[in-house]
């Protein structure tokens, strides 16, 4: 099989296996969301609720709190004995202070003893709650028999804008009603916050009463005029999880703070955004597969190529012969050696004394027992060349402490060396490193390599005292 054949495999390979794992991913994942439709569908309302529960129940907090506040109920206690206009006084200067402090668009306070309605103007106006409907909320909040109520609704300097109005009963120590006082808190950051879940959880948010009535909807006209018809609302503490239709889904939560339920609604485009999020990342996956497989291909079929081709190898040891020696002595004269790159030069001693006495197949013998053992000391580290009859070359990367340890190795693996014919192998050997002589090129460590070698020759002719000539 070619190398042609061989990548068209491959890719037929890589994509089948893409088809199938794409195809397996999404069924399983159909599956699961299925399953877990509920768990998920609670995990989000949670979410949305942890979102903009804190950013709704301030109003709710500082309106309970002041009607709460001994000094407010006290004023209105004495409203009758100080006079409206000292009471009006006290008032504006209180009330001016809570909406300065939070930035509320209103701070107010009615008194059920005679009807003024008090804000950080003063007196505002006197309630009449006969005739006018705009007061009618007054008696309304109070027949509800709640401690606080909250209520969404335009202002009506800004009809663009939402503002939560929240209503809370102010009573003395023996529960006498003293009237009713609240904040009018800007809701525009907040419906900027539910357009925002909106968009990005593809889901539908209200806050609606407990008979479903809408009292927050990015659609304003729903407001206070639409019904969320066949929802279970419950006040427990639960999230409740109602499957409206085949991918449509509901799931509502008490906000005990403004006696308001959280509802989220869902037509199932999350789970198909995921499903598709899925299938596209597959597609990307199986494209950065194919391009890393065709690099890697090529890479390896070049490699082969050249490290395989009877051209670059020295048939009787294997090794890389000369014409690769050149062509990689060339290529590193380009560039920059690497800090462990080290050189290293190998000789035979006694080849020609071998030849000599025991034959050329003895010598031959010789030549290929020295280039086992210099490929099994060093293989590893780097490319190993026969450059000659008797002589070897090295092209590493390696340690120093790796290189003394394939040095000793590679004296111990020469002493036990045993040929059928020849019973004696020693190899003389130099190097000569990067990190010895950083701004050396390949062609000085190779000159000295060959120097270090000959003199590694010379003091093995030394100890031995055999006869260097017959070498």
């Amino acid at each position: 099989m070619n190398n042609r054949n061989i990548t068209r495999l491959a890719f037929a390979i890589v994509i089948l296996s893409f088809v199938l794992s794409t195809i397996m991913s999404l069924l399983s994942l159909r599956i699961m969301a299925e399953r877990n439709m509920q768990e998920l569908s609670k995990t989000l309302a949670s979410r949305i609720y942890d979102s903009i529960s804190s950013e709704l129940s301030e109003p709710v907090t500082v309106s309970r709190a002041m009607a709460h506040d001994t000094f407010l109920i006290e004023t209105l206690k004495n409203e009758d004995s100080a006079g409206t206009e000292v009471t009006a006084e006290i008032m504006a200067e209180y009330l001016s202070a809570q909406k300065n402090a939070f930035d509320y668009e209103a701070a107010f306070v009615v008194s059920d003893e005679s009807k003024c309605y008090y804000s950080y103007g003063g007196i505002s106006k006197q309630m009449d709650l006969v005739s006018s409907d705009r007061d009618q909320w007054y008696s309304e909040f109070l027949s509800s028999g709640r401690d606080y109520d909250l209520d969404v609704d335009r202002d009506e300097l800004s009809q663009d804008q939402w503002t939560v109005f929240v209503d809370a009963r102010i009573e003395d120590e023996d529960h006498t009603l003293l009237g009713v006082c609240g904040v009018g808190a800007r809701m525009n950051g907040n419906q900027d916050l539910f357009v925002n879940l909106e968009n990005e959880y593809g889901v539908k948010i209200n806050l609606v009463d407990s008979d479903g009535l809408i009292h927050v909807d990015t659609d304003e006209s729903r407001i206070e005029n639409e019904y969320l018809t066949g929802l279970r609302l419950s006040a427990g503490n639960d999230y409740v999880y109602q499957k409206l239709g085949n991918d449509h889904y509901a799931v509502s939560k008490y906000i005990d703070k403004m006696d308001r339920y959280l509802v989220v609604q869902s037509d199932g485009s999350a789970e198909r955004m995921e499903l598709l999020n899925m299938l596209l990342l597959n597609v990307v996956l199986c494209v950065v597969v194919l391009v890393i497989m065709l690099i890697a291909i090529r890479a390896i079929i070049a490699r082969t190529r050249a490290l395989t081709s009877v051209s670059f190898v020295d048939q009787p040891t294997q090794l890389l012969n000369r014409r690769a020696f050149e062509e990689k002595k060339a290529e590193l004269t380009q560039t920059k050696l690497k800090e462990n790159f080290v050189y290293i030069t190998a000789d035979l001693n006694g080849l020609k004394g071998v030849n000599d006495t025991l034959g050329h197949t003895a010598g031959d013998e010789l030549i290929k027992g020295a280039a086992d053992c210099i490929k099994a000391c060093f293989g590893k580290y780097g490319e190993i060349y026969r450059i000659g009859g008797d002589e070897f070359a090295a092209m590493l990367l390696i340690t120093e402490n790796q290189y003394k340890e394939a040095m000793a190795k590679l004296d111990e693996t020469a002493a036990n060396w045993r040929g059928e014919i020849v019973k004696e192998l020693s190899i003389s050997c130099g190097h000569a490193s990067a990190r010895e002589f950083p701004s050396g090129n390949i062609s000085e460590l190779i000159k000295i390599s060959d120097e270090r070698m000959y003199a590694a020759k010379d003091e093995y002719y030394r100890r031995s005292g055999k006869d260097r000539r017959r070498r």
